[in-house]
């Protein structure tokens, strides 16, 4: 028997060591809150008049809508269309995405979440923030063990050190500043509907902030939250602005644990000067909204101490204390969950992989573990003003099953059974039983207007896939009465959609194809390769969830999905579409997906998936695709046996494939993170490793590198008949 990977080794060789030359941004959080940080281990250089977006602070929690009604309903913005079941209504934007009508913008940028605060270092003396020509010999380590911070600068040739730390479980986080001529700063911002902006400054008079000794209390119209300050006194010294000084001496800078209190990576003891601090958000009046775990329309969240006049939340915690949580909690992460370690390989190529695993599982689990479907930036900035996509939701959360963190997958599945009724309607204004998913959604469950979004499909059997990942990672989630309506619902919905054609089934319009292309056909486009793969495969996957609880329609489901067209064309070639228009060589190599996210399922021979998968590598507009096709690329090339084409497609060196210092793949201006890509790069090299049922183990990996993995579980492989 081999000896256990050791895990700290496999963590630590891939440390984030950055300079102020570095353009990435390290952040810390836990999943349902997170900060992003300069290389001060604060948000100095950001704010008025900076253009960076990526240092903010972000919670679940934190949406904020513009005051007043819209100026349309949103049932306005529907539109019908002529489908298989008759005429239907669809939201539509037949004006163009460039230019909505007042009534579509708004409910595009309504809700947006929003930057809570900003905490910045502020000369003691005159209050202005330091130029970065003031910062020199900027450092910064994240030490992913502990999950924190170690940020070391010179401030004016003297010496400096802030330690950086989120609590694992609350909305807090831990600074310790050792930053002589140095105070910390806190400011606040108003809500903007931006596409990428999650804060505006030019709007002061529009929100409220008031300091009441160690709570800072704000609101931003429908949103209220207190800002608790341990270990430090606060002063208002603007409108929007709390100062921040070390409240003692001697004592962990008056956090009243005294000198004793355990210090962590390198802290020196206390002394005269230094302030560490501890920074509470919780949310006073939340939006009311139908947030998974909570009441629709009740204030407060789930856990919190919140409301108006109630002090009782203020955290007794010093930073020492969040520090060794912090430190506790990743050290958890790290042995209980899975790692892949190549480290015995010689090929640059190894190294490079392992560094987007490791860096790829942190991000995520400080982005994108809590009970919403993350943005695709998470909680480091806005995109789409902060709201989530769901036919992105599989590639943000798939990968916690596979890599031994089934509880996190759990929780954001919690959304899918608060969704419920909504969805339910939406199916049912569409000729169909079962729950319609929408593609790009709030928390408000109000799908976005495009020309694009609401004809999509494929995030429909999302729920079923997430599910049965679920369920092979914790055989008692098939158990979940919640999870199996979310799966039965989802299934009906799909059969509602299909299209009969004689004895065949097919998929109708209107649709868009996950291709994105082909916008203005959407009318009459059908039958979308990797839509009718995936369908086919869901419903057999669904019927067994019936088989399991000894439903008595067992087996209906995996009749109707023999009945569905192959994906392949007359001439078997895969292509985008089973017949209709010609293939684009740009934006998404989709048809890939139907044999590599989903399972071989026996309509497309491993030959015709190799010949679209050395096509699509010979002849892609590469630069317009995004950071998840080269993990697409990776497992059709991992389930077709093809090791080396999945190596070269995951790390395909084109410029939506960069994996920045601190392992972010930024896309374009305006998109500096993509975790789709993170987690699909975690889903990618779990095939490649643990391969699929019943098949070789690394069929991704070159054998020479000697891969080796704990507590990675194999994709499903092709599934026998019930």
């Amino acid at each position: 028997m081999s000896a256990r990977i050791d895990r700290r080794a496999v963590v630590s060789r891939h440390d984030p060591r950055l300079t102020w030359a570095d353009d990435a941004i390290l952040s810390v959080g836990n999943g349902r809150f997170a900060v992003g940080v300069d290389r001060t281990g604060t948000q100095t250089f950001a704010g008025p008049g900076s253009d960076e977006e990526r240092l903010n602070t972000l919670a679940e929690w934190g949406w904020h809508t513009m005051p007043g009604e819209p100026p349309a309903p949103w049932e306005s913005l529907l539109r019908s269309y002529s489908s298989p079941r008759g005429p239907v209504p669809y939201l539509d934007l037949p004006e163009g995405t460039e230019s909505p009508s007042p009534g579509a913008a708004w409910f595009r940028e309504n809700p947006h979440k929003v930057s809570l605060m900003r905490f910045a270092l502020v000369d003691r003396d005159g209050g202005a923030r330091p130029s970065a020509a003031e910062i020199t010999g900027a450092t910064q380590h994240l030490d992913l063990w502990s999950g924190t911070i170690r940020s070391s600068f010179r401030y004016r040739g003297r010496a400096c050190t802030v330690i950086t730390s989120a609590d694992p479980e609350r909305d807090a986080i831990a600074l310790r500043v050792e930053a002589p001529g140095l105070d910390l700063a806190l400011s606040f911002p108003y809500g903007s509907t931006g596409w990428e902006r999650a804060a505006s400054w030019e709007e002061p008079d529009a929100h409220s902030t008031r300091c009441e000794g160690g709570r800072i209390r704000r609101r931003l119209d429908d949103l209220a939250y207190d800002v608790l300050v341990h270990g430090a006194t606060a002063e208002q010294t603007d409108a929007h602005e709390v100062r921040l000084r070390a409240s003692g001496t001697g004592d962990a800078a008056g956090t009243g644990h005294g000198a004793s209190a355990p210090l962590r990576i390198g802290e020196s003891a206390p002394r005269d000067g230094v302030l560490d601090v501890v920074l509470e958000l919780v949310p006073r009046e939340a939006p009311a909204l139908p947030l998974p775990g909570r009441a629709e329309g009740t204030e407060g969240t789930e856990g919190t101490e919140g409301t108006e006049g109630t002090e009782g939340a203020v955290s007794t915690e010093s930073g020492a204390g969040i520090r060794a949580r912090s430190a506790r909690f990743w050290a958890e992460h790290w042995e209980s969950t899975g790692v892949l370690d190549l480290g015995q390989a010689t090929d640059p190529r190894a190294h490079e992989l392992e560094r987007r695993a490791v860096l790829s599982r942190y991000i995520q689990r400080v982005h994108a573990a809590g009970t919403l479907p993350p943005a695709e930036t998470g909680l480091l900035a806005n995109s789409w003003r902060g709201k989530f996509h769901l036919e992105m939701h599989w590639w943000h959360a798939a990968h916690f099953a596979l890599w031994g963190d089934a509880a996190s997958l759990r929780r954001s599945l919690d959304f899918y059974v608060s969704a419920l009724p909504s969805a339910r309607e939406t199916a049912r204004r569409q000729g169909c039983r079962g729950a319609r998913w929408p593609k790009q959604i709030g928390p408000d469950l109000h799908d976005s207007p495009s020309d694009i979004g609401p004809f999509l499909l494929w995030q429909q059997p999302h729920p079923i896939h997430l599910a049965e990942l679920l369920r092979r990672a914790d055989p008692a989630a098939a158990l979940d009465p919640t999870l199996v309506e979310v799966v039965e619902q989802s299934a009906l919905c799909l059969v509602d959609l299909l299209r009969p054609d004689g004895e065949r089934l097919g998929l109708g319009a209107p649709l868009i194809g996950a291709q994105e292309r082909h916008v203005e056909d959407r009318s009459r486009l059908q039958d979308p390769a990797f839509e009718l793969a995936y369908v086919a495969w869901a419903l057999r996957v669904a019927d067994r969830w019936r088989s399991r609880r000894d439903a008595r329609d067992a087996g209906e489901l995996t009749t109707i999905a023999r009945r569905i067209y192959s994906p392949l064309r007359a001439d078997g070639v895969l292509s985008t579409f089973r017949a209709g228009p010609a293939m684009e060589r740009s934006d998404h190599p989709s048809h890939l997906l139907a044999y590599g996210m989903v399972p071989p399922t026996g309509t497309i021979p491993a030959a015709a998936a190799s010949a679209a998968l050395d096509d699509a590598l010979a002849e892609w507009d590469w630069d317009s695709t995004w950071g998840w096709d080269y993990p697409a690329l990776a497992m059709t090339a991992a389930r077709l046996r093809r090791p080396e084409t999945a190596v070269d497609a995951l790390l395909m060196p084109t410029v939506k494939n960069r994996c920045d210092g601190a392992g972010h793949f930024p896309q374009r201006p305006g998109l500096p993170a993509y975790l789709p890509a993170n987690g699909g790069t975690l889903i990618a090299l779990a095939l490649m490793a643990a391969g699929e049922d019943d098949g070789p183990v690394s069929p991704g990996l070159p054998r020479t590198w000697g891969a080796r993995h704990e507590g990675i579980l194999p994709l499903p492989g092709p599934l026998t008949e019930l």
